[in-house]
Protein backbone atom coordinates (compact mmCIF):
# COMPACT_ATOMS: atom_id res chain seq x y z
CA UNK A 1 0.00 0.00 0.00
CA UNK A 2 1.25 3.40 -1.07
CA UNK A 3 1.23 6.74 1.13
CA UNK A 4 3.03 8.64 -1.10
CA UNK A 5 0.73 11.81 -2.20
CA UNK A 6 -0.21 11.43 -5.76
CA UNK A 7 1.17 14.81 -7.73
CA UNK A 8 -1.13 14.03 -10.85
CA UNK A 9 -4.44 13.83 -8.86
CA UNK A 10 -3.64 16.87 -6.69
CA UNK A 11 -2.88 18.63 -9.92
CA UNK A 12 -6.16 17.89 -11.25
CA UNK A 13 -8.25 18.60 -8.38
CA UNK A 14 -6.36 22.16 -8.12
CA UNK A 15 -6.33 22.69 -11.71
CA UNK A 16 -2.56 23.49 -11.78
CA UNK A 17 -0.80 24.10 -14.78
CA UNK A 18 2.60 25.46 -13.75
CA UNK A 19 3.63 26.43 -17.25
CA UNK A 20 1.12 29.16 -17.31
CA UNK A 21 0.83 29.62 -13.46
CA UNK A 22 -2.10 28.53 -13.09
CA UNK A 23 -3.76 27.41 -9.58
CA UNK A 24 -7.04 27.19 -7.79
CA UNK A 25 -7.87 26.40 -4.29
CA UNK A 26 -10.20 24.25 -4.60
CA UNK A 27 -11.90 21.99 -2.02
CA UNK A 28 -14.63 19.05 -1.12
CA UNK A 29 -12.95 16.48 -3.84
CA UNK A 30 -11.58 13.92 -1.06
CA UNK A 31 -12.83 15.66 1.83
CA UNK A 32 -16.18 17.15 3.32
CA UNK A 33 -15.41 19.60 6.28
CA UNK A 34 -17.45 22.08 7.16
CA UNK A 35 -21.24 23.19 5.37
CA UNK A 36 -20.40 26.26 4.05
CA UNK A 37 -20.17 28.32 0.23
CA UNK A 38 -17.68 30.39 -0.31
CA UNK A 39 -19.72 32.50 -2.42
CA UNK A 40 -22.22 35.64 -0.70
CA UNK A 41 -25.57 34.96 -2.75
CA UNK A 42 -25.43 31.36 -1.62
CA UNK A 43 -25.34 30.99 2.10
CA UNK A 44 -28.61 30.54 3.80
CA UNK A 45 -30.48 33.10 5.96
CA UNK A 46 -32.73 31.33 7.85
CA UNK A 47 -35.53 33.22 7.29
CA UNK A 48 -37.93 30.49 8.02
CA UNK A 49 -35.63 29.02 11.11
CA UNK A 50 -34.20 25.92 11.24
CA UNK A 51 -37.11 23.46 10.13
CA UNK A 52 -35.97 23.63 6.43
CA UNK A 53 -32.96 21.80 7.09
CA UNK A 54 -34.47 19.45 9.48
CA UNK A 55 -36.98 18.56 6.78
CA UNK A 56 -34.49 18.39 4.06
CA UNK A 57 -32.50 16.29 5.94
CA UNK A 58 -35.17 14.15 7.32
CA UNK A 59 -36.23 13.65 3.65
CA UNK A 60 -32.87 12.41 2.51
CA UNK A 61 -33.00 9.82 5.69
CA UNK A 62 -35.94 8.64 4.15
CA UNK A 63 -34.52 8.52 0.31
CA UNK A 64 -37.30 11.52 -0.69
CA UNK A 65 -35.31 14.40 -2.78
CA UNK A 66 -34.20 16.75 -0.59
CA UNK A 67 -35.38 19.95 -2.56
CA UNK A 68 -38.53 18.28 -3.73
CA UNK A 69 -42.14 18.06 -2.27
CA UNK A 70 -44.86 16.42 -4.61
CA UNK A 71 -48.13 17.73 -3.88
CA UNK A 72 -51.62 16.20 -5.52
CA UNK A 73 -53.64 19.20 -7.18
CA UNK A 74 -56.74 20.34 -5.70
CA UNK A 75 -58.49 19.14 -8.57
CA UNK A 76 -57.25 15.57 -7.25
CA UNK A 77 -58.38 15.80 -3.63
CA UNK A 78 -61.67 17.31 -4.49
CA UNK A 79 -62.39 14.92 -6.39
CA UNK A 80 -61.99 12.39 -3.79
CA UNK A 81 -64.33 14.48 -1.20
CA UNK A 82 -67.93 15.58 -0.99
CA UNK A 83 -69.31 18.91 0.09
CA UNK A 84 -72.60 20.02 1.40
CA UNK A 85 -72.02 22.77 -1.28
CA UNK A 86 -69.80 25.19 -2.78
CA UNK A 87 -69.91 27.43 0.33
CA UNK A 88 -68.77 24.63 1.98
CA UNK A 89 -65.83 23.72 -0.82
CA UNK A 90 -64.32 27.38 -0.86
CA UNK A 91 -63.92 27.54 2.52
CA UNK A 92 -62.06 23.94 2.39
CA UNK A 93 -60.10 25.44 -0.10
CA UNK A 94 -58.88 28.67 1.75
CA UNK A 95 -58.51 26.20 4.94
CA UNK A 96 -56.09 24.11 2.95
CA UNK A 97 -54.37 27.26 1.62
CA UNK A 98 -53.95 28.55 4.99
CA UNK A 99 -52.38 25.34 6.23
CA UNK A 100 -49.76 24.95 3.39
CA UNK A 101 -48.70 28.77 3.89
CA UNK A 102 -48.05 27.93 7.73
CA UNK A 103 -46.08 25.01 6.80
CA UNK A 104 -44.38 26.87 3.95
CA UNK A 105 -43.09 29.49 6.72
CA UNK A 106 -40.94 26.90 9.02
CA UNK A 107 -43.91 26.10 11.53
CA UNK A 108 -44.73 22.28 12.01
CA UNK A 109 -48.12 21.85 14.24
CA UNK A 110 -47.93 18.11 14.19
CA UNK A 111 -45.51 15.07 12.79
CA UNK A 112 -47.52 14.55 9.74
CA UNK A 113 -45.70 17.73 8.53
CA UNK A 114 -41.85 17.11 9.69
CA UNK A 115 -40.74 16.35 6.44
CA UNK A 116 -43.00 18.51 4.29
CA UNK A 117 -41.62 22.31 4.76
CA UNK A 118 -39.84 23.16 1.47
CA UNK A 119 -36.68 24.66 1.12
CA UNK A 120 -36.39 28.65 0.35
CA UNK A 121 -38.09 30.40 -2.97
CA UNK A 122 -34.85 32.06 -3.54
CA UNK A 123 -32.48 29.70 -5.64
CA UNK A 124 -29.04 31.11 -4.11
CA UNK A 125 -30.40 30.40 -0.52
CA UNK A 126 -31.36 26.98 -1.26
CA UNK A 127 -27.50 25.79 -2.21
CA UNK A 128 -26.23 27.20 1.04
CA UNK A 129 -29.70 25.03 2.44
CA UNK A 130 -28.25 21.89 0.68
CA UNK A 131 -24.74 22.43 2.54
CA UNK A 132 -26.34 21.99 6.02
CA UNK A 133 -28.89 19.70 5.12
CA UNK A 134 -26.30 16.80 3.99
CA UNK A 135 -23.86 17.60 6.73
CA UNK A 136 -27.14 17.39 9.36
CA UNK A 137 -27.71 13.97 7.55
CA UNK A 138 -25.00 12.33 7.14
CA UNK A 139 -23.51 13.33 10.91
CA UNK A 140 -25.88 12.81 12.49
CA UNK A 141 -28.80 10.48 10.96
CA UNK A 142 -26.96 8.76 9.09
CA UNK A 143 -25.21 6.96 11.52
CA UNK A 144 -28.35 5.41 13.03
CA UNK A 145 -30.32 5.33 10.35
CA UNK A 146 -32.27 2.39 10.95
CA UNK A 147 -33.41 3.02 14.81
CA UNK A 148 -34.33 6.54 13.49
CA UNK A 149 -36.72 5.27 10.75
CA UNK A 150 -38.35 3.07 13.23
CA UNK A 151 -39.09 5.76 15.74
CA UNK A 152 -39.88 8.24 13.05
CA UNK A 153 -42.74 5.52 11.35
CA UNK A 154 -44.34 4.76 14.52
CA UNK A 155 -45.44 7.88 15.13
CA UNK A 156 -49.19 8.53 14.52
CA UNK A 157 -49.88 11.51 11.92
CA UNK A 158 -53.09 13.31 13.84
CA UNK A 159 -53.92 15.89 10.13
CA UNK A 160 -55.40 13.42 8.06
CA UNK A 161 -56.14 16.85 5.49
CA UNK A 162 -52.99 17.16 5.19
CA UNK A 163 -52.18 14.09 4.41
CA UNK A 164 -54.88 13.94 1.51
CA UNK A 165 -52.23 16.45 -0.10
CA UNK A 166 -49.27 14.01 0.23
CA UNK A 167 -47.73 12.00 -2.93
CA UNK A 168 -46.84 8.59 -2.27
CA UNK A 169 -43.34 8.80 -1.58
CA UNK A 170 -40.71 7.96 -4.11
CA UNK A 171 -37.33 6.95 -3.94
CA UNK A 172 -34.38 9.23 -4.84
CA UNK A 173 -30.86 8.18 -5.90
CA UNK A 174 -29.76 11.80 -6.50
CA UNK A 175 -28.75 13.72 -3.39
CA UNK A 176 -28.34 10.32 -1.22
CA UNK A 177 -24.82 10.17 -1.50
CA UNK A 178 -23.18 10.54 1.59
CA UNK A 179 -20.61 13.88 1.54
CA UNK A 180 -19.52 14.43 5.11
CA UNK A 181 -17.93 12.09 8.11
CA UNK A 182 -19.48 11.92 11.62
CA UNK A 183 -16.13 12.86 13.48
CA UNK A 184 -17.59 13.54 16.83
CA UNK A 185 -19.07 10.17 17.48
CA UNK A 186 -19.42 11.02 21.42
CA UNK A 187 -21.74 14.27 20.30
CA UNK A 188 -23.30 12.49 17.63
CA UNK A 189 -24.52 9.20 20.15
CA UNK A 190 -25.87 12.39 22.77
CA UNK A 191 -27.98 13.30 19.59
CA UNK A 192 -29.11 9.80 19.16
CA UNK A 193 -30.25 9.49 22.60
CA UNK A 194 -31.84 12.99 22.87
CA UNK A 195 -34.09 12.87 19.23
CA UNK A 196 -34.93 8.88 20.17
CA UNK A 197 -36.13 10.30 23.71
CA UNK A 198 -38.17 13.24 22.03
CA UNK A 199 -39.69 10.50 19.71
CA UNK A 200 -41.27 9.10 21.99
CA UNK A 201 -42.58 12.75 23.06
CA UNK A 202 -44.55 13.84 19.51
CA UNK A 203 -45.82 17.46 21.00
CA UNK A 204 -43.17 18.01 22.82
CA UNK A 205 -40.88 17.20 19.43
CA UNK A 206 -43.14 19.00 17.19
CA UNK A 207 -42.18 22.24 19.58
CA UNK A 208 -38.73 21.47 19.70
CA UNK A 209 -36.49 19.79 16.60
CA UNK A 210 -35.86 22.76 14.91
CA UNK A 211 -34.13 23.93 18.42
CA UNK A 212 -32.70 20.63 18.68
CA UNK A 213 -31.27 20.02 15.22
CA UNK A 214 -29.97 23.43 14.98
CA UNK A 215 -28.02 23.64 18.84
CA UNK A 216 -26.04 20.10 17.75
CA UNK A 217 -25.24 21.98 14.46
CA UNK A 218 -24.28 24.57 15.99
CA UNK A 219 -21.91 22.78 18.50
CA UNK A 220 -20.83 19.90 16.15
CA UNK A 221 -19.90 22.84 13.77
CA UNK A 222 -17.94 25.06 16.36
CA UNK A 223 -16.10 21.75 17.52
CA UNK A 224 -14.76 20.85 14.28
CA UNK A 225 -13.40 24.19 13.65
CA UNK A 226 -11.48 24.29 17.18
CA UNK A 227 -10.55 20.78 16.83
CA UNK A 228 -9.37 20.66 13.14
CA UNK A 229 -7.17 23.68 13.85
CA UNK A 230 -5.26 21.54 16.63
CA UNK A 231 -4.36 19.57 13.25
CA UNK A 232 -2.71 15.99 14.33
CA UNK A 233 -3.65 16.66 17.76
CA UNK A 234 -7.33 17.06 17.08
CA UNK A 235 -9.31 14.88 19.79
CA UNK A 236 -13.42 14.33 19.87
CA UNK A 237 -12.44 13.30 23.48
CA UNK A 238 -11.18 15.78 24.56
CA UNK A 239 -13.59 19.10 23.96
CA UNK A 240 -13.06 22.63 23.91
CA UNK A 241 -15.17 23.94 26.25
CA UNK A 242 -17.53 26.54 24.62
CA UNK A 243 -19.58 28.56 27.47
CA UNK A 244 -22.49 30.78 26.91
CA UNK A 245 -24.60 32.80 28.70
CA UNK A 246 -28.44 33.14 29.62
CA UNK A 247 -30.17 35.89 27.21
CA UNK A 248 -30.98 37.77 29.94
CA UNK A 249 -28.54 38.56 32.01
CA UNK A 250 -25.14 41.11 32.20
CA UNK A 251 -22.26 39.97 30.52
CA UNK A 252 -18.50 40.84 31.76
CA UNK A 253 -14.64 40.67 29.95
CA UNK A 254 -14.40 38.61 33.17
CA UNK A 255 -16.81 36.23 31.98
CA UNK A 256 -16.20 32.35 30.98
CA UNK A 257 -18.43 33.14 27.89
CA UNK A 258 -17.13 36.18 26.87
CA UNK A 259 -13.08 34.30 27.13
CA UNK A 260 -14.35 31.10 25.49
CA UNK A 261 -17.52 31.62 24.10
CA UNK A 262 -18.11 32.81 20.04
CA UNK A 263 -15.15 35.39 19.92
CA UNK A 264 -12.96 32.07 20.52
CA UNK A 265 -14.41 30.18 17.47
CA UNK A 266 -14.65 33.15 15.24
CA UNK A 267 -11.05 33.75 15.74
CA UNK A 268 -10.15 30.13 14.45
CA UNK A 269 -12.31 30.23 11.50
CA UNK A 270 -10.85 33.59 10.44
CA UNK A 271 -8.16 31.79 7.98
CA UNK A 272 -10.15 27.89 8.37
CA UNK A 273 -10.58 28.08 4.47
CA UNK A 274 -6.75 27.06 4.33
CA UNK A 275 -7.43 24.00 6.18
CA UNK A 276 -10.36 23.08 3.93
CA UNK A 277 -8.34 23.33 0.70
CA UNK A 278 -5.06 21.80 2.60
CA UNK A 279 -6.76 18.79 3.66
CA UNK A 280 -7.75 18.34 -0.26
CA UNK A 281 -4.23 18.46 -0.86
CA UNK A 282 -2.41 15.73 2.08
CA UNK A 283 -5.06 13.28 1.87
CA UNK A 284 -4.31 12.22 -1.82
CA UNK A 285 -2.71 8.99 -1.12
CA UNK A 286 -4.27 6.04 -2.65
CA UNK A 287 -3.84 4.17 0.98
CA UNK A 288 -5.98 7.07 2.90
CA UNK A 289 -9.81 7.10 2.72
CA UNK A 290 -12.49 9.92 2.44
CA UNK A 291 -12.78 12.34 4.85
CA UNK A 292 -9.35 12.06 6.35
CA UNK A 293 -8.45 14.73 8.79
CA UNK A 294 -5.05 15.41 9.91
CA UNK A 295 -5.01 12.89 12.93
CA UNK A 296 -6.55 10.40 10.31
CA UNK A 297 -3.95 10.73 8.28
CA UNK A 298 -1.08 10.53 10.65
CA UNK A 299 -2.52 7.50 12.59
CA UNK A 300 -2.52 6.11 9.18
CA UNK A 301 0.72 6.69 7.82
CA UNK A 302 2.47 5.88 11.09
CA UNK A 303 0.94 2.92 11.54
CA UNK A 304 2.46 1.52 8.29
CA UNK A 305 5.65 1.97 9.98
CA UNK A 306 8.52 4.32 9.05
CA UNK A 307 9.39 3.87 6.06
CA UNK A 308 5.34 5.00 4.77
CA UNK A 309 5.95 7.86 6.90
CA UNK A 310 9.45 8.78 4.84
CA UNK A 311 7.29 8.14 1.73
CA UNK A 312 4.48 10.13 2.76
CA UNK A 313 6.66 13.23 3.94
CA UNK A 314 9.24 13.48 0.70
CA UNK A 315 5.97 12.73 -1.41
CA UNK A 316 4.61 16.65 0.36
CA UNK A 317 7.59 18.37 0.24
CA UNK A 318 8.43 17.36 -3.63
CA UNK A 319 5.28 18.66 -4.95
CA UNK A 320 5.68 21.66 -2.78
CA UNK A 321 8.50 22.71 -3.95
CA UNK A 322 8.46 21.67 -7.79
CA UNK A 323 4.19 22.88 -8.30
CA UNK A 324 2.79 24.83 -5.31
CA UNK A 325 5.97 27.07 -4.72
CA UNK A 326 6.68 27.56 -8.10
CA UNK A 327 2.90 28.86 -8.98
CA UNK A 328 2.35 30.92 -5.55
CA UNK A 329 5.83 32.44 -5.34
CA UNK A 330 5.00 33.08 -1.78
CA UNK A 331 8.48 34.51 -0.73
CA UNK A 332 8.22 32.44 2.34
CA UNK A 333 10.75 29.57 1.77
CA UNK A 334 9.79 26.50 2.18
CA UNK A 335 10.65 24.10 5.54
CA UNK A 336 11.85 20.44 5.77
CA UNK A 337 10.19 18.14 8.35
CA UNK A 338 10.64 15.09 10.12
CA UNK A 339 7.30 14.77 11.61
CA UNK A 340 4.36 14.74 9.58
CA UNK A 341 3.24 17.40 12.43
CA UNK A 342 5.77 19.80 11.36
CA UNK A 343 4.71 19.14 7.40
CA UNK A 344 1.02 20.01 8.23
CA UNK A 345 2.43 22.97 9.87
CA UNK A 346 4.82 24.47 7.24
CA UNK A 347 2.18 23.53 4.63
CA UNK A 348 -0.80 25.70 6.50
CA UNK A 349 1.70 28.75 6.47
CA UNK A 350 2.49 28.65 2.84
CA UNK A 351 -1.14 27.71 2.19
CA UNK A 352 -2.78 30.36 4.49
CA UNK A 353 -1.00 33.09 3.03
CA UNK A 354 -2.26 31.93 -0.78
CA UNK A 355 -6.16 32.17 0.32
CA UNK A 356 -7.49 35.44 -1.10
CA UNK A 357 -9.42 37.70 0.77
CA UNK A 358 -12.35 37.28 -0.40
CA UNK A 359 -12.84 33.72 0.41
CA UNK A 360 -11.36 34.32 3.82
CA UNK A 361 -14.23 36.85 4.41
CA UNK A 362 -17.35 35.64 2.53
CA UNK A 363 -16.50 31.97 3.70
CA UNK A 364 -17.09 32.25 7.51
CA UNK A 365 -20.73 34.14 6.86
CA UNK A 366 -22.32 30.87 6.85
CA UNK A 367 -21.38 30.08 10.23
CA UNK A 368 -22.22 33.52 11.05
CA UNK A 369 -25.55 33.52 9.89
CA UNK A 370 -26.32 30.41 11.79
CA UNK A 371 -24.95 31.95 14.81
CA UNK A 372 -27.00 35.25 14.40
CA UNK A 373 -30.35 33.05 14.10
CA UNK A 374 -29.68 31.10 17.46
CA UNK A 375 -27.34 32.23 19.66
CA UNK A 376 -26.43 35.87 18.78
CA UNK A 377 -26.34 37.67 22.42
CA UNK A 378 -25.74 41.65 22.00
CA UNK A 379 -22.93 42.05 24.52
CA UNK A 380 -22.37 45.98 23.94
CA UNK A 381 -18.70 47.04 23.61
CA UNK A 382 -17.71 43.34 23.70
CA UNK A 383 -19.02 42.46 20.84
CA UNK A 384 -20.96 39.71 19.38
CA UNK A 385 -21.71 36.55 22.29
CA UNK A 386 -22.66 33.17 22.63
CA UNK A 387 -26.28 33.59 24.57
CA UNK A 388 -29.01 31.04 25.26
CA UNK A 389 -32.95 31.74 25.51
CA UNK A 390 -35.40 30.34 27.18
CA UNK A 391 -36.70 28.28 24.89
CA UNK A 392 -33.07 26.84 24.24
CA UNK A 393 -32.48 26.83 27.82
CA UNK A 394 -35.99 24.49 29.08
CA UNK A 395 -35.01 21.81 25.84
CA UNK A 396 -31.57 21.38 27.23
CA UNK A 397 -33.01 20.78 30.66
CA UNK A 398 -35.85 18.53 29.18
CA UNK A 399 -33.31 16.19 27.54
CA UNK A 400 -30.82 16.14 30.10
CA UNK A 401 -33.51 15.34 33.14
CA UNK A 402 -35.52 12.90 30.80
CA UNK A 403 -38.26 11.51 32.31
CA UNK A 404 -37.09 10.89 35.84
CA UNK A 405 -35.98 13.69 38.26
CA UNK A 406 -32.19 14.31 37.92
CA UNK A 407 -30.09 15.77 41.12
CA UNK A 408 -29.48 19.69 39.70
CA UNK A 409 -25.03 19.09 40.32
CA UNK A 410 -25.87 16.92 37.60
CA UNK A 411 -27.73 18.85 35.13
CA UNK A 412 -24.20 20.46 34.31
CA UNK A 413 -22.71 17.50 33.38
CA UNK A 414 -25.49 16.63 31.25
CA UNK A 415 -25.27 20.11 29.65
CA UNK A 416 -21.59 19.47 28.61
CA UNK A 417 -22.22 16.44 27.45
CA UNK A 418 -24.23 18.20 24.20
CA UNK A 419 -21.27 20.41 24.31
CA UNK A 420 -23.22 23.42 26.04
CA UNK A 421 -20.63 24.99 28.97
CA UNK A 422 -22.02 27.47 31.46
CA UNK A 423 -19.95 29.35 34.04
CA UNK A 424 -21.53 29.37 38.41
CA UNK A 425 -23.18 32.85 37.31
CA UNK A 426 -24.82 31.65 34.51
CA UNK A 427 -25.78 28.38 36.71
CA UNK A 428 -27.26 30.66 39.07
CA UNK A 429 -29.70 32.41 36.64
CA UNK A 430 -30.68 29.33 35.07
CA UNK A 431 -31.49 27.84 39.21
CA UNK A 432 -33.94 30.55 39.36
CA UNK A 433 -35.35 30.79 36.21
CA UNK A 434 -36.46 26.60 36.72
CA UNK A 435 -37.19 27.82 40.62
CA UNK A 436 -39.42 30.15 39.41
CA UNK A 437 -41.36 28.06 36.81
CA UNK A 438 -41.35 25.18 39.84
CA UNK A 439 -39.08 22.31 38.03
CA UNK A 440 -36.83 22.86 41.60
CA UNK A 441 -37.57 20.27 43.99
CA UNK A 442 -35.99 20.59 46.95
CA UNK A 443 -35.50 18.39 49.72
CA UNK A 444 -35.08 20.98 52.78
CA UNK A 445 -35.02 24.20 53.32
CA UNK A 446 -31.26 24.20 53.52
CA UNK A 447 -31.51 23.51 49.71
CA UNK A 448 -29.59 20.26 50.27
CA UNK A 449 -29.95 17.28 47.05
CA UNK A 450 -32.00 19.89 45.37
CA UNK A 451 -33.52 17.75 41.77
CA UNK A 452 -35.14 19.01 38.87
CA UNK A 453 -38.12 17.98 37.73
CA UNK A 454 -39.30 16.16 34.41
CA UNK A 455 -40.43 18.82 31.68
CA UNK A 456 -41.19 15.95 28.67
Amino acid sequence: MSYRLQAETINRVMNVNVAEKKYRNNRQDKVYLLPFPTRNPERAQFKNGFMPIVAGALRKLQNIAIDSIEEQSFDDVLAQLDFKDAIAERFFEHYIESERAIVSSGTVQDVSQLTAVPLSENANEVKGEKYLIHFVHDVFLHPYREEFLKGIQSLEPNNIIFQLFSEEETESKKGSQILYAPKLKRLGKQFKKDFLLLLEHPSFLVQNIELLFAQYTFIAISQLILQVSRMEQFNEEDWVPIYFFYQEEKSARWRDAYKWGYRMVRNELKNFYAHEHLLNIVSQAESIEQNAYYHDIQQAVEAAGPEAVKEYIQSAEEWMKTVYCVIEESGRPFESSETIGELYREMYEQVKINIPEEVNSRYPKGFEELFNRFYYKHGGSLGKLNGLDQRQVMLLVAVSVGTERLELNLLWDEFEKRGIFVDYKTKEVIVDLLDSLNYIEKKSDSGDAQYVKPIL
